[in-house]
């Protein structure tokens, strides 16, 4: 039985669909970044952000991007956090954990009323 879920938001260029520690990504959308590699499409159910990888390669790749990465100021991070909390409190599911990060947010959430997958907006 799942009691819940840990939930990763990332902004964008915060994880690259072809990095090399892996991805959750079948295709790459950018020609820009189709010269650092084909997408890393993982199945595995645990963090590969330790592997070792071209650092330098996986920077090029993040220099190349349409646009800067997205970092998240204080003011934005908090209302992404107050964000995330009224949401879930229209879903009457609890948040145990929540960590907002300059570029990605992480949650620990219990099992919502959905499938974690397709959240969406809640009247």
């Amino acid at each position: 039985m799942i009691a819940g879920y840990h939930v990763i938001f990332s902004a964008y260029g915060f994880w690259l669909p072809n990095d090399p520690r892996g991805s959750w990504s079948d295709f790459i959308g950018s020609w820009n970044l189709i010269r650092y590699g084909a997408a890393t499409k993982t199945t595995v159910r645990k963090s590969l952000a330790d592997r070792p990888h071209n650092q330098t390669k996986r920077l090029a790749a993040k220099e190349s991007l349409n646009r800067p990465p997205v970092i998240f100021n204080g003011i934005q991070a908090r209302t992404i956090a107050l964000s995330i909390g009224e949401y879930f409190v229209k879903l009457q599911t609890p948040v145990w954990a929540c960590a907002v990060l300059p570029d990605h947010a992480h949650l620990v959430v219990g099992r919502p009323p959905l499938d974690v997958e397709t959240l969406e907006l809640v009247s």
